[in-house]
């Protein structure tokens, strides 16, 4: 058991270390002119014949979030953190996820002037680690709170992975208002960790305050490791196995599917745009272990002879803790579903080449929902650079100035973005950070623009921007 809880806090720490630095794109969702705005909408076109994203360097997507706290909320101004603190400032479920995504290829072309065909691949880090409030108010304010009614609720944990992703667009002008798309993806599991979220009951004595309880504990690892066991079959240890990148990274057998769906319409001078990503799951069946636990458990609070020797009491407690939850291994596939997303907004132009919006993001977290708003404004040029300043409210924070660029020429851009830039000035009350840039190369601009006159009060000069002279035009009218 404790190389379970070695191997188990190792993968977490791993993991966070090199993720926690999710996707939230609030920014770059408006901001049509950059291609990689597709990748949260599929129906999102380029205003060129084609793009392709400087390889290696197409995007790199950073991102960390709280739900329940930022540092300075916990720590008071000191190094020790305040648990009573963490308690007060909890919803009944709150999670600190991260997400790293690379995508080193990407591209994308006008098959003529309606259809448009995308392809990226994209390495995806993705983790949540997820609490219960309930649970960690027992252990910080003591079980009496619970007397009478006891305590229900389902365990904490993590849900981690890395998967690599191939998605391939599609988008559609419908007619000289409505613009559809969609993406197809197939994804590749390359580890994971999940703990499933099973009930625990927990009852309090009334006269001794002793705790009963049952639970059904699980934990689903895609990584080769070794299990060791006793006579009984019950794990001892759990090691991971010899680590090798090349073998690693060419894993394709954990095989996914997904989808992402998305439209444009422009009604009257307001373009709505929405989209639901990450429709999908991944089915793990090579090299997957289950660890699960069928039992209940029982605690003896300290009394005073414990407390004089506490660290002989703390041995005495994890001892048997560890006899009461035995863990079974078995290899045995299992599935996980992607966690959706949902994008809708709206843009307005006040000013030749100057247009305000708004945006409502929610995402499916284990147990609840999770959502967001953003109110931005966006400037354009002539040569199709682009600036975003934004406002968000998200995961319970206020303190969300976001801001973003796309620069360049008609055939070379540069972008990048954050939806909280005040974390660099104030990075210990932050819940929010993150960070997406790259690069671009554009083939055919000129060419296209020959083709159709865009109205110099287009905006990002995009085809649902266009006068409806110019729409009438493209579609064949005289």
């Amino acid at each position: 058991m404790r190389m379970i809880r070695v191997a188990f806090l190792g993968f977490i720490m791993v993991i966070t270390h090199n993720a926690l630095v999710a996707q939230q794109d609030h920014t770059l969702f408006l901001m049509h002119n950059i291609p990689q705005s597709n990748f949260i909408n599929p129906a999102v076109q380029i205003n060129c014949k084609q793009y392709v994203g400087l390889p290696l360097l197409s995007s790199l997507h950073l991102n960390f979030n709280s739900t329940a706290f930022s540092y300075s909320t916990i720590a008071n101004g000191s190094s020790n953190l305040d648990l009573n603190a963490l308690v007060s400032k909890m919803h009944s479920w709150d999670f600190v996820s991260g997400e790293v995504h690379y995508t080193p290829v990407s591209f994308g072309f006008m098959y003529d002037n309606k259809q448009y065909f995308s392809f990226a691949w994209t390495e995806r880090i993705e983790t949540k680690i997820f609490a219960s409030k309930k649970l960690l108010s027992m252990f910080v304010d003591g079980n009496t709170q619970y007397l009478g009614d006891g305590l229900k609720t389902r365990n904490p944990g993590v849900n981690a992975m890395y998967y690599r992703e191939f998605s391939f667009g599609y988008s559609r002008v419908v007619d000289q208002d409505l613009t559809i798309g969609a993406h197809a993806k197939v994804l590749f599991g390359l580890g994971g960790m999940f703990t499933r979220r099973k009930p625990i009951n927990v009852e309090v004595d009334a006269l001794t305050h002793n705790l009963y309880g049952d639970w059904n504990p699980k934990i689903d690892i895609a990584y080769p490791v070794s299990v060791s066991t006793d006579a009984q079959g019950n794990v001892t240890g759990v090691t991971p196995d010899g680590f090798s990148p090349m073998s690693f990274l060419l894993n394709f057998g954990n095989q996914g599917l997904a989808a992402d769906l998305g439209f444009i319409w422009k009604r009257n001078d307001i373009t709505w745009s929405g989209s639901v990503l990450d429709l999908g799951l991944i089915w793990w069946h090579k090299q997957t272990t289950r660890l699960e636990n069928k039992g209940s458990f029982a605690y003896r609070g300290a009394d005073a002879t414990d407390l004089a020797n506490p660290d002989d009491y703390i041995n005495e407690l994890t001892d048997s803790l560890e006899n009461q939850l035995q863990f079974k291994a078995k290899q045995k596939g299992f599935i996980t579903f992607l966690n959706p997303k949902v994008y809708f907004g709206g843009t307005y132009p006040i000013a030749d080449r100057v247009k305000v919006g708004g945006l409502v993001r929610s995402e499916w977290y284990p147990g609840r929902p999770i959502v967001g708003f953003t109110a931005t404004a966006m400037a354009y040029s002539k040569k199709g650079s682009s600036v975003a300043l934004n406002y968000s409210i998200m995961n319970g924070s206020f303190l969300n100035v976001g801001l973003g660029f796309g620069w360049g020429t008609e055939k070379f851009q540069f972008y990048m973005m954050s939806d909280n830039v005040m974390v660099a000035f104030y990075p210990e009350k932050a819940r929010n950070a993150n960070l997406r840039f790259g690069f671009n190369m554009f083939f055919g601009c000129t060419e296209r623009k020959k083709q159709m006159k865009i109205s110099s009060g287009s905006g990002c000069g995009c085809y649902w921007q266009w006068d409806d002279k110019a729409k009438r035009k493209v579609g064949g009218a005289k």
